[in-house]
């Protein structure tokens, strides 16, 4: 079958666009996912290798393939005339034009990531590293201030740097409230199509990314946040800015989703009143708290009780949710709410 130019263009875009998720297997993904046979999949892929859109890798007796990826470092000394337009001016000439949609979500999450390093890290310096590819842009942020989670714990008085994750993952923290609101970090995490923030050896993220992952082995004193955002995103500013703190005439409100396996980050399960306590820190700024039990198999029923009966009927304006229960996590809330 021989195919119009615009098809074959079609196929190439969606090869190229699917070599991130499929390295190892791209071949078989092409020939069972856009309907092409073995040869016109190894057709087009030496093509967009001839053309130096994707690169090809044999090590061993694999084969792995990835796109190319154009690389841009910058450094900033800290002084009082730099500001974060100053470094999205320079890092935006390498970027170039990106469609509306990715580039308000760029605009929003570099300019708090760069406010944030500049006012409160710390720091003597910033550097930036901005990466394009067909398809994403990575940008990651690296001060050498005092540390996001090291701040946090000092502002709040916590216990340890591990409870200042808990308390970043809720959102509307800042330690500086007469000039933030202390959004910025909550909504760039739900614009972003990755997201991660390293520091003191702990990683927060909404996605499951380990250490290694984030590069953590190359981080000495500061904090390191990298985003990426697909240049086809479907995500709309508006639409998460609605769902999250949407306006009912004068009634604001303002959502928040608390990961719970950034708790067991200190080795314990999740069975106490007084974990609960330290959970339910600040919730009071919350309309609606939903509560992600990802990868936590187990609660007790004090830490539950705490949470879902005796809070709950002390703040009944703050609506309380759960998702990604497990069976006993379930059982027990449900126990406990029957009180």
């Amino acid at each position: 079958m021989k195919y119009s130019k615009e098809l074959v263009q079609a196929i190439k875009d969606r090869i190229l666009i699917n070599a991130p998720s499929h390295p190892n297997d791209l071949v078989r993904y092409s020939i069972e996912n856009l309907s092409i046979s073995r040869n016109t999949a190894l057709k087009y892929i030496s093509e967009l290798i001839e053309e130096k859109k994707l690169l090809r890798s044999d090590a061993g007796r694999y084969t792995s393939y990835s796109l190319p990826v154009e690389t841009a470092d910058f450094t900033f000394r800290m002084s009082k005339k730099l500001s974060e337009e100053n470094i999205a001016e320079k890092i935006l000439s390498f970027i170039g034009n990106i469609q509306p949609s990715a580039a308000q979500i760029f605009d929003y999450a570099f300019m708090e990531i760069t406010n944030n390093a500049i006012e409160h890290s710390g720091a003597k310096k910033i550097h930036v590293q901005a990466q394009k590819s067909i398809g994403k842009i990575r940008i990651t942020i690296q001060d050498d201030g005092i540390g996001i989670f090291k701040k946090i714990k000092d502002s709040l008085g916590l216990q340890n740097e591990k409870q200042a994750v808990i308390e970043l993952s809720k959102g509307k923290f800042t330690s500086s409230p007469e000039n933030h609101s202390g959004e910025g970090i909550f909504f760039s995490s739900k614009l972003c199509d990755k997201f991660f923030i390293l520091s003191d050896g702990l990683i927060f993220s909404p996605q499951q990314i380990d250490t290694q992952t984030a590069g953590g082995e190359e981080l000495g004193k500061g904090t390191k946040v990298t985003f990426e955002i697909n240049l086809d995103t479907k995500k709309v500013a508006k639409e998460i800015f609605d769902e999250y703190a949407g306006f009912d005439y004068d009634k604001p409100k303002f959502k928040t989703v608390v990961q719970l396996r950034f708790m067991q980050q200190e080795g314990l399960t999740l069975t106490s009143r007084s974990q609960a306590r330290r959970l339910l820190t600040r919730m009071e700024k919350f309309t609606t708290v939903v509560l992600d039990f990802q990868e936590v198999n187990f609660i007790g029923q004090a830490f539950a009780d705490e949470i879902f009966r005796v809070y709950a009927k002390k703040h009944p304006a703050i609506k309380f949710q759960s998702t990604n229960e497990s069976p006993q996590v379930r059982a027990m809330i449900a126990h406990v709410e029957a009180q």
